[in-house]
């Protein structure tokens, strides 16, 4: 009988993740990176290969000695769904193993109680898993997540009171499952796969209806007491404005709309200020409280890499350089800037966020 390729050892377990997380990469390396010996590596990957977790690559020319064959996941090993609660809208994504979409779909939510969550959160996984087995469910939630999965509040559903949610959803679609904040979901996602791969140190701010920030310190995801980290809304930026008004996409698109006495969408107005200062002005503003909440947070955390993203991010198409510079001036003293990248994300990756949260369950099981 063929052996659970899941069924691993805590050992087994850390080389899995070491090449999810890092790979393609050399047995020696990766060696080194776990603190494991030449011939415990090879004790330990044979058995993850034959069971196809694990693929070896092309053979790397390497002096002195053979060529190295490099160690890669195999990311059709596994599937996960990851699911976004909206407002009035449930958001999914079938994703493998490395986090890549493979099907997405959504639903709409007529009603925001807990019964009618979990039930639209079952109707999209049956339809975006088909004949799929997925090993977890991820959902992100704009929200307080609590350690164990409890949702102590969330403003986006009127939830006042904790819910369990994560309970319902297991027993509806028969499979495990994680929550969390979804702007911490799209962190990990961004740490493991994205912008942030390899980073040890990697801070995420989002434009949205709100303004959020993700945190990874030593490696890890952030999550401060009580899952509430990262709710970097009220803080006070330049005239006493607070981050969610001065960065906040309602606030700008509502004075943008006033200006042009028209309906316009954010990825109009990059170009349309090209020929109207005072939509010009206010996107500068826009830019430099970015800049000035990025850098805020820099000082504090000392990041390497900085992402900018939510679906606010392309009115910052053009101004890149205008954040990076208000970053810069803000920035930890002798360090150089942290690196920044800016990117616009829509429904979908922010349902890839979540799968990366069933992905790392899974991964970080023993």
């Amino acid at each position: 009988m063929k052996r659970d390729r899941w069924s691993l050892d805590p050992t087994s377990l850390r080389v899995t993740l070491g090449v999810l997380r890092h790979g393609p990469i050399s047995r020696a390396e990766l060696g080194r990176m776990l603190g494991l010996s030449s011939a415990s590596l090879t004790r330990i990957t044979e058995p993850l290969v034959r069971s196809g977790l694990l693929i070896e690559g092309a053979p790397q020319p390497r002096s002195p000695g053979r060529p190295s064959l490099p160690l890669e996941i195999a990311a059709g090993a596994a599937t996960f769904i990851g699911i976004k609660l909206a407002r009035d809208a449930v958001y999914g994504a079938l994703t493998d193993l490395k986090g890549t979409i493979m099907r997405s779909g959504s639903t709409p939510l007529h009603e925001a109680t807990p019964e009618a969550v979990t039930a639209a959160i079952a109707s999209l996984t049956d339809t975006l898993r088909g004949r799929r087995r997925p090993r977890a469910i991820g959902v992100s939630l704009a929200g307080t997540v609590a350690e164990d999965g409890l949702v102590r509040g969330t403003y986006l559903l009127g939830w006042a009171d904790p819910v369990d949610l994560a309970g319902p959803i297991g027993e509806a679609t028969g499979m495990p499952v994680v929550i969390d904040n979804d702007v911490n979901a799209f962190t990990v996602a961004e740490h493991w796969f994205g912008a942030g791969r390899g980073a040890d140190d990697f801070a995420v701010i989002t434009l949205g209806a709100g303004v959020g920030m993700g945190l990874v310190c030593g490696d890890e995801l952030v999550r401060g007491h009580g899952g509430a980290a990262g709710m970097v809304g009220p803080v006070l930026l330049r005239e006493g404005r607070p981050a969610w008004r001065a960065a906040g996409v309602p606030y700008v698109m509502e004075a943008a709309q006033a200006l042009l006495g028209r309906e316009v969408s954010p990825a109009e107005l990059p170009t349309l200020a090209l020929a109207n200062p005072g939509l010009a002005e206010l996107l500068d503003d826009l830019a430099d409280a970015t800049g000035e909440l990025a850098g805020t947070v820099c000082s504090i955390t000392a990041p390497e890499r900085i992402l900018v993203a939510g679906e606010g991010a392309v009115l910052l198409a053009g101004r890149e350089a205008r954040v990076a510079a208000r970053l810069a001036d803000m920035g930890p003293y002798g360090l150089p800037a942290p690196a920044l990248i800016v990117e616009a994300v829509g429904d979908q990756e922010w349902a890839r966020g979540a799968a990366a949260l069933a992905i790392r369950s899974r991964m970080r099981a023993s």
